[in-house]
């Protein structure tokens, strides 16, 4: 940063999403599923989850090259009933397995009225805002749940503790106002 400029610099997101996917390329991600990831990842940072987007790639990096991620993972449905569906994420980048959910949520919903999509051997997926608002774009509510895990304990929980002993419930509140008809 030079003297005559206080701001940060600033970068374009189509060059930070060109960024992250070639580091997700450099390590053996396939270039469709680098991009749709990197899409993802920076849609974390302009959601204003800095600590959710960029910044986390450098651990997810090191996380692959030490084989704790499959970069080429089989993303399927192994289990649907009319209204829910269950996705096995194959250990597969936390991005892209949620996305494959909210598709498949969506897909539900627009059948019946209602999708509820659980996922199992996914990781990580950065900010949960940017799964939540997906079906917005098809006239639905998206509704984001996740199970934490030991490295995202809250403060109150005693050390040792299982972290399902620790979770605190998400809270959905919806304001409604009557009409004046029917007052």
């Amino acid at each position: 940063m030079d003297e005559k400029s206080s701001a940060p610099p600033r970068l374009s997101v189509a060059a930070l999403s060109g960024f992250i996917a070639a580091a997700y390329r450099a390590v053996g991600i396939a270039p469709a599923a680098a991009a749709r990831a990197a899409q993802l990842m920076a849609a974390s940072d302009l959601s204003g989850a800095d600590g959710h987007g960029v910044f986390r790639l450098p651990q997810y990096i090191r996380r692959i090259k030490a084989g704790g991620l499959n970069i080429a993972p089989e993303i399927r449905v192994i289990r649907r009933s009319k209204a829910t569906a269950l996705v096995d994420g194959d250990n597969g980048l936390g991005s892209l397995v949620v996305a494959r959910a909210v598709e498949e949520a969506i897909a539900l919903a627009r059948d019946n009225g209602v999708g509820w999509v659980g996922v199992r051997r996914g990781n990580h997926a950065g900010a949960a805002a940017v799964y939540a608002a997906m079906p917005l774009e098809h006239d639905m509510i998206g509704l984001y749940f996740a199970v934490g895990n030991a490295n995202h304990l809250p403060p109150s929980c005693r050390p040792g503790a299982a972290s399902t002993c620790c979770s605190r419930p998400t809270r959905l509140r919806l304001r409604c106002r009557r009409s004046k008809s029917r007052r």
